[in-house]
This record gives C-alpha cells, structure tokens and sequence, in this order.
C-alpha cells in the first residue's frame, strides 16, 4: 500500500481535522504543507486541485475533510 499524502497550509480547520481523523485511526501520512511551498501549490493548480486538504491514497483522491469518504480510501 503506498502512503497516504495530504497537501495541507497553516490556520485550514478541515486541515486539521483530516490530520486529526488519520492519527485517530492510526494512518500513516506525508503531509505536505503549501503554505511557503510554491512548488506545491503550482502542482495543485496544474492538476486542478482548488481547495485544501487534499488527500491522495492508493484507492483515490478528495478535497476537504469529509470522513465518511477518508473511511473507504484508507
């Protein structure tokens, strides 16, 4: 299984959230923070991601803190 990734940036409540819900459940995260990092955020852009976090897991991708959804990709 690869690694879940969350792109994430500073003062985001569903940031944390999403963060919190993956510890709560013991999953492993890279988080990767956008906040002084140009080079991710023109990555999100230029794959039209709009809004944070952004998680990427091996079952698929979603935007927001939505646990319901995390539950079935990790």
């Amino acid at each position: 299984m690869k690694q879940t990734v969350i792109y994430t940036k500073n003062m985001c409540p569903q940031c944390r959230a999403t963060k919190r819900w993956l510890k709560e459940h013991k999953i492993g995260y890279q988080e990767i923070n956008t906040t002084d990092n140009q080079t991710a955020v023109n990555h999100l852009k230029k794959i039209g991601v709009e809004r944070l976090p952004f998680v990427i897991t091996d079952k698929g991708n979603l935007t927001g803190f939505k646990p319901q959804l995390l539950e079935k990709l990790v």
